[in-house]
């Protein structure tokens, strides 16, 4: 079967992948740990895992609404509501996502950890 073709991004996919590399870029440059160092690891993958979903059209609308609710609102330092759009996503949609739901998990526990 030939590859995926690549879909047209609605200005939510973008904002989600843009703002997840924008988050990964900025806890890069935090003092980690070690275990921190996995974790960031763990949810620079998740991103890119997600960001190729996102590319070819594998993320559903509705999901992509809460993602780009959860990354906007850990940029501007809003854990109580990443947090709560974080458990809803796995509690509707881990089945079918888990591949990066753990890992942008990692990213919004690093980001309440590093970036007060």
């Amino acid at each position: 079967a030939p590859p995926p073709a690549p879909v047209a991004q609605s200005p939510e996919a973008t904002a989600v992948a843009q703002g997840l590399q924008q988050l990964v870029q900025h806890l890069s440059q935090c003092p980690l740990n070690g275990s921190e160092k996995r974790q960031l690891a763990e949810g620079s993958k998740a991103a890119e895992k997600l960001k190729e979903k996102l590319t070819y059209g594998q993320v559903e609308e509705d999901v992509i609404v809460q993602c780009n609710r959860l990354v906007s609102a850990v940029l501007q330092r809003d854990y109580a509501t990443a947090s709560a759009v974080q458990v809803a996503l796995v509690n509707s949609h881990w089945a079918a996502h888990k591949d990066w739901l753990k890992g942008v998990k990692f990213l919004c526990q690093l980001a309440q950890k590093k970036m007060q």
